[in-house]
């Protein structure tokens, strides 16, 4: 998957691996302007991937180009954390219509509560590298060549 941001801050996204393209732009076969972009229905917003794309982009004349896996990195953390919030809820609703557990059953809540904070822990764990990721992405420096290629396709400058 790829991501296409054009100065007017629209997000576009096309379905073809980044390789092909660059291969099918070499052999001289379709520009990445020229590939198949069809609107993004709200994956990612543009600001963020303009972040990116100055990060991490390829020129397309009309645009800037990233990389799907680049995105994902990106959103990895604010998928992790909705799963969360999701899993609380859950947890919450089955607890307030749960029974009191039974004598013999004790153990076997207590196995179920012991896994359940496992889970939790590892899902935090997860949410903190998937965090440190991102960070780090969004860290690296922006590029030059790829400001340049902004402004010449029409957009502004990004402010220190």
């Amino acid at each position: 998957m790829l991501y296409l941001i054009t100065p007017d801050s629209t997000v576009y996204t096309a379905d073809i691996e980044l390789g092909l393209a660059l291969a099918d732009e070499k052999a001289g076969r379709r520009r990445l302007a020229d590939l198949d972009w069809r609107p993004d229905p709200g994956t990612v917003e543009p600001a963020r991937l303009l972040a990116l794309a100055l990060r991490h982009g390829i020129d397309a004349r009309r645009g800037l180009v990233v990389h799907g896996g680049f995105v994902a990195q990106a959103l990895e953390p604010d998928r992790l954390r909705a799963v969360q919030q999701n899993h609380r809820l859950v947890t919450q609703q089955l607890e307030s219509i749960a029974d009191e557990p039974r004598f013999e059953d004790r153990a076997w809540f207590r196995h179920e509560r012991a896994v359940a904070e496992e889970a939790r822990q590892a899902s935090n764990g997860a949410l903190r590298e998937a965090e440190k990721r991102a960070e780090e992405l969004a860290e690296d420096p922006v590029q030059d060549h790829l400001v340049r290629a902004w402004q010449r396709a029409g957009g502004l400058a990004p402010a220190e």
